[in-house]
């Protein structure tokens, strides 16, 4: 089989796996919980996810996640106090509404992306905004001001 699309099926099982972890915690009454754990734990490990693949700046974020995982295809764009990205599709989402509608936005996706963005730019994560996600909205969108006012 050909590297691309032997590429292509892990990252369709891992969304797939992803997808029924989710459901299964949401069907168990645990999802909260472990979401927050998680969260707790994605500032410990962003700046080692960060440093493993060269992450350095806020587009790097979103375009090796999209590179690598293959569930959303972002697009960023500079603003003039920092960043918007939005995506229109992804495929961890429409498995996860497929399998049950639990959401996997937070715990899998938002906040170890937040976490990476935090680290990468050197802000509080305060200053970075999900504005929508594919979960209930046409669009996944996250604002990043990495010039706040103070």
């Amino acid at each position: 089989m050909e590297i691309e699309k032997r590429l292509i099926m892990l990252q369709n099982t891992y969304a797939a796996s992803v997808a029924e972890t989710v459901n299964t915690y949401k069907q168990l009454r645990a999802l909260d919980k472990i979401v927050e754990k998680r969260k707790e734990r994605q500032t410990q490990t962003a700046p080692y996810l960060n440093q493993q693949l060269g992450i350095q700046s806020v587009e790097d974020v979103f375009y090796m996640l999209s590179e690598i995982y293959g569930c959303a295809n972002w697009s960023v764009e500079k603003t003039n106090d920092g960043y918007v990205a939005i995506t229109t599709s992804c495929k961890l989402c429409a498995l996860s509404k497929k399998m049950g509608g639990a959401n996997p936005c937070n715990g899998w996706c938002l906040d170890p992306m937040i976490a990476m963005l935090s680290e990468v730019s050197k802000i509080d994560s305060k200053y970075i905004t999900v504005e929508s996600t594919l979960m209930n909205d046409d669009c996944c969108k996250v604002s990043i001001i990495v010039k706040p006012e103070h």
